[in-house]
């Protein structure tokens, strides 16, 4: 019947004045609604008996136009023949393509009044993929976030603040909070919609407000794969699409975006389970179909580079000519050479303006701002150098893993699969991903113990953590970040006589400071248990962590301490050394010491554990 329809509809079209000698040669067209460029025009995944990934009707032209490509094109061709410049208008895309084949005429978008109007105020010369780095601070953006700058062309090319930003995001109501979103996200409760906005305001977003550093991938495509992108933007607009958290996501969107630009390379199929925006830049990279990046450093991490410069007495004095506006006659910042007193206003003008940006700006904080800068100028122009480029995101570590542990415990032997959806933990490599960052998702690990020759030996659930996040921020005189961590999950007391599995969830938030070469924090908190083999089955414990992090692209290694009391359950004492070696981008080993004090008694422990990154 399909096959019937396609023919009535291709001699349909081939009397029809809208391809009379456009269309020299026959079209067929249900080969035609197969095709990859159809395909990748109505988001339909690759493989039979798919469905459009876009959820709103309103984009279909057929009743069932989101399962049914042939039925979708038989629709659009009709609608061309019906009211062939509306359509046109409204599927500036779509057009474009049919007439490609042959099938539509020239000059159908001419009397297109907005589209022109919009195509002619963006006149787009080059688009670009951010990566707007992991920001831990905001559950929508803690595996980083990426979207298209769309660059003008002509003398507007020369600032990318005249760019604009396409965006998908999902479309969440004011004033939801944070645990709500994550449980809707990961749900799919969010429709989620393309969006443009100027570019500036995104920089504003990410380097200003949420010290979040950013990174520009080129991509190399034509002015007419541009034109198509544009065209099919316009078709999107206000439609719906579902938003899920891990896979069909913000990242996963602009993949769909760039095949309707290059239906013949394949960028989403690997998506299955989730789809972490750093990865989906290394799909893109992996298709090359990039050009050299740039790096655009947060206004916290030029501030941070400004200040390093700067000794304890200097800082200081920034600090009070930041906070008091009488400050640049005081006798402690006169004595210093007039560049010396310029680069100190300045630094102090940076930090003046990066807490403004932060907080409500006050008239007070306004006058400083202008006292310093007219101090800075006193001495002429001053230039700063750039801040270096940490290692590339996409030349980090793959976010998905797989590890073998063997292990003792108390003369007893062990060994553990571990598998891990995402995404990164603080021994891990630390190139390319941000410094004290702990963010795992979907850690499972299944042990086998015993002894075989004795017959005493079993296969168990060791853990399963849904959620493990720990963000260690250094305090010093001019930022004072939150360090502060979340777990939670089921557990196997493996050093307990019922060897229990607990749920349990645990947080805590505290400080940490640079010291020793890495990081040391402290971080007070509390532990929620569920335990059926204990006599009071759910407890409650205030907890301390204590510890030391030194974090490295080949090595790193971490001391840690963690005290929970448990009441009249008696208290846990856990002291463990954790050291990895990152030999290669996808493999390392890490190896475990720790001792336990627990009510029940005392172990001590030994891990070795071979971890391979996918």
């Amino acid at each position: 019947m399909g096959r019937l329809l396609a023919g009535m509809m291709g001699f349909v079209f081939s009397v029809s004045s809208l391809a009379l000698d456009a269309n020299p040669h026959s079209v067929d067209l249900s080969e035609l609604a197969l095709s990859g460029s159809w395909r990748a025009l109505l988001h339909i995944p690759r493989g039979e008996n798919e469905r459009s990934y876009i959820d709103d009707p309103r984009f279909f032209l057929a009743k069932d136009g989101a399962r049914n490509r042939s039925a979708e094109l038989g629709a659009t061709l009709a609608a061309f023949t019906q009211t062939p410049e509306t359509t046109a208008c409204r599927f500036p895309a779509r057009y474009q393509w049919l007439k490609k084949q042959g099938l539509l005429p020239d000059k159908l978008l001419a009397n297109c009044d907005d589209y022109q109007q919009w195509r002619k105020q963006i006149d787009i010369d080059r688009i670009v993929l951010v990566l707007a780095a992991s920001y831990l601070n905001s559950p929508s953006s803690m595996y980083g976030h990426t979207f298209l700058r769309l660059d003008p062309a002509g003398a507007r090319s020369e600032s990318a603040f005249l760019s604009y930003a396409l965006n998908f995001a999902a479309s969440i109501p004011p004033g939801e909070n944070g645990m709500l979103y994550a449980y809707r996200g990961i749900l799919g409760g969010y429709p989620g919609l393309f969006s443009m906005q100027p570019y500036y305001e995104k920089i504003q977003e990410y380097s200003r407000l949420e010290n979040r550093d950013m990174w520009e991938y080129p991509l190399d495509l034509n002015s007419a794969q541009i034109d198509t992108l544009l065209a099919h933007t316009w078709e999107l607009r206000g439609i719906n699409f579902d938003y899920y958290y891990f896979d069909e996501n913000c990242s996963f969107r602009l993949l769909e975006l760039l095949e309707v630009v290059l239906p013949d390379v394949d960028l989403t199929s690997r998506f299955v389970r989730a789809a972490m925006p750093v990865d989906t830049v290394r799909a893109v990279i992996d298709a090359g179909l990039v050009r050299e990046p740039e790096y655009r450093a947060s206004k916290r991490v030029e501030l941070e580079m400004l200040l390093a410069g700067f000794n304890d007495a200097q800082r200081r004095i920034i600090k009070t000519l930041a906070k008091q506006s009488n400050s640049l006659d005081s006798p402690e910042f006169l004595q210093y050479s007039g560049a010396e007193r310029q680069a100190m206003a300045m630094a102090a003008y940076r930090y003046l303006r990066y807490s403004d940006n932060r907080e409500q700006r006050s008239s007070a904080g306004a006058a400083r701002s202008l006292a310093l800068l007219r101090e800075v100028q006193r001495y002429g122009a001053i230039e700063w150098p750039r801040a270096e480029s940490p290692a590339q995101p996409d030349r980090g570590h793959p976010t998905s893993l797989f590890a073998i542990n063997v292990g003792s415990r108390n003369d007893r032997q062990y060994s553990t699969a571990e598998w891990r959806i995402s995404y990164h933990d603080a021994l891990d490599s630390a190139a390319g991903y941000p410094a004290g960052a702990t963010l795992s998702m979907g850690r499972l690990e299944v042990r086998w113990q015993g002894d075989r020759e004795a017959g005493d030996e079993q296969t168990q659930l060791q853990r399963f953590d849904p959620v493990a996040i720990r963000s260690l921020a250094p305090r010093n005189d001019f930022f004072s970040p939150l360090s502060w961590q979340i777990d939670a999950g089921l557990e196997r007391l493996d050093d307990s006589p019922e060897q229990s599995l607990v749920s349990r969830i645990s947080g805590g938030a505290g400080a940490s400071v640079a010291v020793l070469g890495g990081i040391a924090y402290a971080l007070p908190g509390l532990r929620l248990e569920y335990n059926g083999d204990a006599k009071q089955h759910l407890r409650l414990a205030p907890q301390m962590v204590l510890g030391q992090l030194w974090q490295g692209a080949e090595l790193a290694t971490e001391l840690n301490f963690s005290y929970s009391d448990f009441g009249g359950d008696g208290e846990r004492r856990h002291v463990s050394l954790s050291s990895n070696w990152a030999f290669s981008r996808e493999n390392a080993l890490r190896a475990v010491i720790d001792y336990r004090h627990q009510p029940w008694g005392e172990s001590t422990g030994v891990e070795l554990q071979w971890r391979h990154y996918f």
